[in-house]
């Protein structure tokens, strides 16, 4: 399976590359040369993406042909994407990095994954229902859970299972009454 380091880059490249050849696609919508060169330049860096291993590149000198064209002849578009925020980019990154992730697991491991995401989230949900709860027990539990699909993402089954018993340890603590704030 691919490093995670080069899943997250496949991942950046592509979430920019689907956003950027998006909004071209609608400003070359009647014209059949530029829809071509559009065309060209996707299908460059889809196969550069999908190679074995992937050439990061090469897929970025696509990507970049086509954010000097946007830049060019859009730069003042109303509806031109704008690079996200750093979190935000990051958050949409992390969204395609779990499915090329995904992709590359067996079917077996997905399984697993799921029931371990399945408990994870059944778990979480039950402790944080419990009446009385106190504050900090409560962003102890958030803190592990998420700690669990941090495991999860990374494909560390183990530490997983592992996060979530200490999540149902943290939510058997004598549960009191407290203000957060």
């Amino acid at each position: 399976m691919a490093g995670l380091y080069e899943i997250w880059q496949r991942a950046e490249v592509s979430r920019r590359l689907d956003v950027l050849s998006g909004f071209i696609a609608m400003c070359v919508a009647r014209d059949d040369d530029a829809r071509r060169r559009l065309t060209q330049l996707v299908a460059g860096a889809d196969a550069a993406l999908s190679s074995s291993p992937p050439d990061l590149g090469v897929a970025s000198e696509y990507l970049e042909e086509l954010v000097w064209w946007a830049d060019t002849e859009w730069a003042d578009h109303p509806y031109r994407p704008v690079e996200a925020r750093p979190d935000e980019a990051d958050r949409q990154t992390r969204d395609y990095a779990k499915d090329l992730r995904h992709a590359a697991l067996s079917a077996g491991v997905r399984d697993e994954m799921g029931g371990i995401e399945l408990s994870l989230e059944v778990r979480f949900l039950a402790l944080c229902r419990q009446p009385g709860l106190g504050c900090r027990i409560r962003q102890d539990i958030f803190y592990v859970a998420g700690r669990a699909a941090m495991a999860l993402d990374l494909g560390h089954l183990e530490a997983a299972e592992r996060e979530i018993r200490r999540m149902e340890q943290v939510g058997s603590v004598e549960p009191r009454e407290s203000r957060c704030g």
